[in-house]
């Protein structure tokens, strides 16, 4: 019986040296898995509302015949707010897109003409504008997407003080741009965004001995925070 006992005991001791021999021989640690990082998922419809700050340059031109002369240097800058709907579709490390977005502004720009001792004073006022266009950026990793934007835009302006002249004018041209997008977490995304916006030419008034012509151009820097519908994070596999 003793001999039984003495033999069971040292099997199961040789046993359990041969396991542990063979996890020294393999060791397995926490640190050596990999860890799989969940991908955002960048396609999708979204909203977002935003803001910043632009400002507007004027080019005017006074025609009296053949004699022109150029009122360079009436601009001005304010605050704007924006929202704006879109969608994405994301293609390995690429996305593209298309969006608009309508901005309601408060950029003012003012001149003052001096005729001898007397002056004319007018304001030219950005009240909103448009933009519907597309956009294509490159995810540098994962939470953030470097892109490029190109968009049709329409501007009204207010003239005042108004006359039977020169009213509202509504501009038109396009918009050129980039900027940097990230993932906040969850279907949240937030973007800091550069545009410049080349405008048409107008004519502000026009008779027989005069004429007055306008060129404009925005520059406009704005952060929009957006809501993605579907998209947020891919689940692990």
């Amino acid at each position: 019986m003793k001999k039984t006992l003495v033999a069971a005991t040292l099997a199961a001791f040789v046993g359990t040296g041969g396991a542990v021999c063979a996890a020294d021989l393999n060791p397995v640690s926490l640190k050596d898995v990999p860890v799989e990082v969940p991908a955002t998922i960048w396609t999708g419809f979204y909203i977002g509302v935003g803001g910043g700050g632009g400002a507007v340059n004027h080019d005017i031109k006074l025609g009296f015949g053949r004699v022109t002369a150029d009122l360079n240097g009436m601009g001005g800058d304010g605050g704007f707010g924006t929202v704006e709907v879109g969608y994405d579709r994301q293609f390995g490390r690429f996305v593209g897109g298309i969006f608009f977005n309508y901005d309601f502004t408060s950029i003012g720009s003012s001149a003052t003409i001096s005729l001898g001792r007397n002056s004319l004073s007018a304001s030219y006022d950005l009240d909103n504008m448009w933009s519907a266009g597309g956009r294509l950026g490159y995810l540098v990793n994962s939470n953030t997407l470097a892109y490029v934007l190109g968009a049709y835009t329409q501007a009204d302006f207010t003239v005042s003080p108004s006359n039977k002249f020169i009213g509202n004018q509504t501009y038109s041209g396009f918009s050129v741009g980039g900027g940097l997008e990230t993932a906040l977490g969850g279907n949240w995304f937030l973007k800091a965004e550069y545009r410049f916006t080349a405008l048409d030419t107008q004519t502000l008034f026009h008779n027989d001995c005069v004429t007055v012509t306008d060129n404009a151009d925005i520059h406009q820097g704005r952060i929009v925070l957006s809501y993605k519908l579907g998209a947020g994070l891919e689940p692990l596999k």
